[in-house]
Order: C-alpha cells, then sequence, then structure tokens
C-alpha cells in the first residue's frame, strides 16, 4: 500500500467506526499529527496488504482503538 493511500484508508476507518473522535481530531487541528502516529504504528501491517482485505481493517480498528485509549487523560 502507497503512503497516500494508507493515509486515506486510516483516515476512512478513523472517521467511519471512531466519528466522534476523529471530528475532535478535526476541530482541534489534531488530525494530520495523530494519523501520522497511527500509520508509524501501522507501517508493519500495511506494507504490501490491499485495502480490501477485511483483516486488515479489523487490525487497524483495534490499533486505533489502543492509541485513541492511550490518548485520554490520565492513561
Amino acid at each position: 500500500m502507497t503512503d497516500s493511500l494508507a493515509y486515506t484508508y486510516v483516515k476512512l476507518v478513523l472517521e467511519q467506526e471512531f466519528p466522534v473522535r476523529y471530528h475532535c481530531l478535526t476541530n482541534t487541528r489534531n488530525l494530520h499529527y495523530e494519523l501520522t502516529n497511527i500509520i508509524e504504528l501501522c507501517a508493519p501491517l500495511l506494507l504490501g496488504l490491499e485495502e480490501d482485505d477485511p483483516f486488515l481493517r479489523y487490525e487497524l480498528i483495534g490499533i486505533i482503538a489502543v492509541y485513541l485509549q492511550e490518548l485520554e487523560p490520565g492513561n
């Protein structure tokens, strides 16, 4: 998966699966920064995979959920 495709795909999954957090990140102008961090965490997973692989989406949702949970105050 190319870098631009990975960015677009991760952004789409974040927007669809975590809409409240997505809008919060866009409103605070942190979306690009946080997407870049998530993509770095997912880099081995995204390498060479196709976006229509359902297991990729499930793994990505799990990684994003853990990442967003770590952003919460007190964690």
